[in-house]
């Protein structure tokens, strides 16, 4: 009985990890979490008070409209921002609970907006309290920000959340101390920044429609350095671009190089959001990228407007799941062609412009004489309102200047001006307008410097789609729904297999919508499986998430707060519902191929897992487009795997960290049990068996000496472990 109740106890935790886990769908280093409200088509019809915007003055009527070419350095200017001071003291409504706790909410309408974005001119959470803002249909939620957001300056910049409405939503747990926050800005996009459109199947893009996107380079140098550079929002109002720059101590400062004219205050710097991976997935100009990787807030180090010249240092290094790369530079004087650039023209999703000639030395607008390169033309791709700040790359992939303006557009593509890094690395004497302090602290004599991958790719994302892939959802049949969504099957769960993993971990997962809907209350479950012959167990889900919240044609990201330990065969997807009126989702899918090797899997009405081609007549090879961001991958090599038929043996013994398990002939989960000596049940949890060997980490355990009690198909097997720690 003791094995029963205890496959009960494992039975319970993991369901209760898989509920418990915590998500934020938007996030700036977020904190995971969900709004404590429904969501509702508006914060009105919630019953809220709304605290309403004027109207957009006349003068703004100058920057909405749309020009043929770029103004001699200027940003894209894409918000107006209105001045208010909103606080929890004058303003909102408090919500007490019979527990101590209380909940302030804020809604807040500009009317017409695309969308709306928040400066607080005072941001200072106490430990305990968590902050979300979100619009009323929940499609869109930053949070939660927590203390660990709070930055020394005070400010926090938040990114674009879609529609004319906002909710901000301050939870304070009891006995919890006051938190100090005021509102300063609230910013009404009038140019459709988030490119939040209604309309199914629309294009996302604001930019011109000659620029090559960055994710359809083969050559691993341009995807590299496509890796550091970033879109900037600044005061809310403003967008650019910069790129993240690596310095001789190889250290991995967050140094971001961009242009002075972007930052128009003295605090700009403060306010700037750095938004990472907004790019198209799989050169599928279609599928807008997510972006929600986003860093808040920096400190200015180098600041010369005569140059045009910005060093920025974020707030917080990227993380390692953002995939970052610090480009490297040089100094030299007679560049070598072809030159590129990467950049976010008109706020777009990143692209890429290639120049066959090496630039020249030229002056440029009123800045020094002599301190910018002249792109003559652009052979492939231009820059646009948006780009500025933006790296030019010699042939070898170094950094040698970044964008100030100039009038080259896609019909003309001439004339582009990028303030040259080799002037300003220290032709100013002091620190701060200089490069050469910051990226050569121990020594200014450094000619060029490679790139830096400081994580060194410790985190990939993990996809069955390969370029040249045609991704569409297809029909099952007239009217029948299709092979990857509703259908007239009522097939209800779909899952991509992954691979056969000895160990991974699990920090991420994509998923690309074909179709979904925009206005309905349908949900579903995303999930991540394990098992031997089929998905068998699922190992992480999130449940219930709407399906105003999955855009068709956005890439829809979900980061997992902690990441989740893989092995053996792992499949990921989701599970539909089929309500009285279903409203249709669809994944994108792969092209049918006889010569592909099939992972597409699909459960129907009675629970039976299929691949897709043995469960359709029509199918044929496929995968189905969902993604995983994966680190220390160790995948198991199945192609002439040896089935252990040995003695149960746990190893090594004694054990530090890693442990194998093997049973033989072993294929399936093993419940397991660590008892120590006195009786008391350290921890339990379960295995995945294939060929006979199972891994597992047992670094949490205290050292010492335990007994391991082990069932599995029925038989049960003792063994004495030792976890010596360390």
């Amino acid at each position: 009985m003791l094995f029963f109740w205890s496959w009960v106890r494992v039975v319970l935790f993991t369901l209760m990890i898989l509920f418990t886990f915590e998500f934020g769908l938007l996030a700036q280093l977020n904190h995971g979490g969900q709004p404590s409200l429904l969501p509702a088509v508006s914060a009105r019809q919630a019953g809220f008070k709304m605290v309403e915007m004027p109207s957009l003055p006349q003068a703004v009527s100058s920057d909405m409209r749309r020009v043929s070419g770029k103004e001699s350095a200027q940003p894209l200017r894409f918000a107006h921002p209105f001045f208010v001071e909103l606080s929890p003291d004058n303003s909102g409504e408090w919500q007490h609970h019979s527990d101590g706790s209380r909940v302030w909410r804020l809604a807040i309408t500009s009317a017409g907006a695309y969308s709306i974005n928040l400066i607080f001119d005072r941001f200072n959470l106490a430990k305990g309290a968590s902050l979300f803002i979100f619009n009323p249909d929940q499609s869109v939620v930053l949070g939660a920000f927590t203390h660990k957001n709070n930055l020394p300056s005070g400010i926090l910049a938040t990114t674009p959340v879609p529609g004319d409405e906002v909710i901000v939503e301050l939870r304070i747990a009891s006995g919890t101390l006051p938190s100090d926050l005021l509102i300063g800005a609230v910013n009404h996009d009038y140019l459709n920044v988030a490119s939040f459109l209604p309309i199914e199947g629309s294009r996302f893009g604001r930019s011109g429609n000659c620029h090559p996107d960055l994710s359809c380079e083969v050559d691993n140098l341009w995807l590299n350095n496509g890796q550091s550079v970033c879109r900037l929002i600044i005061d809310g109002t403003e967008l650019c671009t910069g790129v993240l720059v690596n310095n001789t101590r190889n250290d991995g400062t967050p140094y971001v190089m961009t242009a002075a004219h972007c930052l128009k205050n003295d605090n700009s710097h403060e306010t700037v959001i750095f938004t990472f991976n907004y790019q198209v997935p799989n050169c599928d100009s279609r599928i807008e990228g997510s972006f929600i990787q986003t860093i808040s807030g920096s400190d200015r180090r180098v600041y010369r407007a005569d140059m045009d010249m910005a060093l920025l240092e974020m707030s917080d290094i990227p993380p390692a799941t953002y995939r970052p790369y610090w480009a490297g530079w040089s100094r030299a004087t007679s560049p070598s062609a072809p030159v590129r650039t990467i950049h976010h023209p008109e706020g777009d999703v990143k692209k890429i412009a290639r120049a066959d000639n090496a630039p020249t030395n030229a002056s440029f607008y009123t800045f020094v004489s002599n301190s910018h390169w002249r792109i003559a033309q652009w052979q492939e791709g231009t820059t646009e309102f948006g780009s500025s700040g933006a790296p030019l790359f010699d042939s070898n992939g170094l950094l040698i200047g970044s964008l100030s303006g100039g009038s080259a557009v896609c019909g003309n593509p001439i004339n582009d001006f990028f303030w040259r890094f080799n002037k300003g690395w220290n032709f100013y004497a002091a620190p701060d307008q200089q490069l050469a302090f910051w990226l050569a602290p121990e020594g200014a004599n450094v000619s060029s410097l490679n790139g830096l991958d400081y994580y060194d790719k410790e985190v990939q994302r993990w996809s069955n789609m390969v370029t040249g892939d045609i991704a569409g959802a297809w029909h099952i049949g007239f009217n029948e729904g299709y092979f990857s969504g509703h259908n007239s099957r009522k097939d209800h769960s779909y899952a991509d297999h992954k691979g056969a993993f000895v160990s991974a971990k699990l920090h991420g997962i994509y998923v690309m919508p074909a179709k979904s809907s925009n206005t309905g209350t349908q949900k579903l479950n995303l999930k991540v499986w394990q098992g031997i012959n089929e998905p068998e167990m699922a190992v992480w889900s999130q449940n219930q998430v709407n399906l105003t919240q999955i855009k068709a044609n956005r890439e829809y990201l979900v980061m997992l707060n902690e990441p989740l330990e893989l092995v053996g065969n792992v499949w990921a997807g989701l599970e539909l519902s089929y309500p009285q009126s279903p409203d249709t989702f669809a994944l994108y899918q792969s092209g049918f191929s006889d010569n592909r090797s099939n992972t597409a899997w699909v459960k129907n009405t009675q629970d039976q897992w299929r691949q897709l081609p043995d469960w359709d007549a029509n199918a044929r090879g496929s995968s189905f487009w969902v993604d995983l961001l994966l680190s220390d991958v160790q995948m198991l090599d199945t192609s002439d795997a040896i089935i252990y038929t040995g003695h149960f043996k746990l190893a090594p013994n004694p054990v530090k960290h890693n442990l194998e398990v093997y049973i033989p002939n072993g294929n399936g989960y093993a419940q397991v049990e660590f008892v120590t000596l006195t009786g008391r049940m350290a921890h339990q949890t379960s295995v995945l068996m294939f060929n006979g060997k199972g891994n597992m980490n047992v670094s949490f355990l205290r050292p010492g000496l335990y007994v391991v009690r082990l069932k599995f198909e029925g038989k049960y097997y003792v063994e004495k472990l030792v976890v010596s720690g360390g």
